[in-house]
């Protein structure tokens, strides 16, 4: 019942993203950040200690089952807690490669890059409401080396529909000398 009320607290911490996208002449960079309010905050740091509670009364009473137990506690709730307390999403999209990169704060992943073939498109999920405004994940997708489309990446958080036509915006004067005013109706192509 608890670990089940925790999931359910856990879904609705970090609904607020914080997205900057810079640009540069080769180079426009998203950089996605999970912004938790404070009552996430604090939750997060409440059930992490009741996993190390649950540690230390298992090495105290030596009871075997609770350090199992509060292992994997104290590591699920750690993780979340890092990613959204210090985490981000860094994506970097050049004319011909994507790369993309987790950061939790003093871990990182190994940062992967994908190629761009012809073309690259950007999807979208709807990932929910927030502020009545709609959320989405991106998957950029583009052709592997015998033409057929793929995705090449799915974004973890979310972007609103503003944060979006930003980007596209960006991904655009990346390929183009100058952006059509009307920018999307004008077509994608990027070799």
């Amino acid at each position: 019942f608890l670990l089940g009320k925790a999931l359910n607290l856990c879904s609705e911490i970090a609904e607020e993203m914080i997205v900057n996208i810079t640009q540069n002449r080769d180079l426009v960079t998203l950089s996605i950040r999970p912004q938790p309010s404070l009552i996430g905050k604090i939750s997060m740091f409440i059930f992490n200690l009741l996993g190390i509670g649950l540690l230390v009364l298992g090495l105290y009473d030596w009871i075997l089952l609770l350090l199992p137990i509060g292992i994997v506690w104290c590591m699920f709730f750690g993780w979340f807690t890092l990613w959204n307390c210090f985490g981000r999403e860094l994506i970097q999209i050049s004319k011909s490669s994507l790369g993309y990169q987790l950061e939790y704060g003093i871990y990182q992943a190994k940062a992967e890059i994908r190629e761009v073939n012809k073309a690259l498109n950007i999807s979208l999920i709807p990932a929910g409401e927030y502020n009545n405004e709609e959320r989405y994940q991106l998957i950029f997708e583009s052709f592997n080396t015998k033409g057929i489309p793929e995705e090449i990446y799915r974004t973890t958080l979310s972007n609103s529909e503003t944060d979006l036509k930003e980007l596209k915006i960006a991904i655009r004067q990346l390929y183009f000398k100058k952006v059509d005013p009307d920018y999307l109706k004008q077509p994608f192509i990027l070799n």
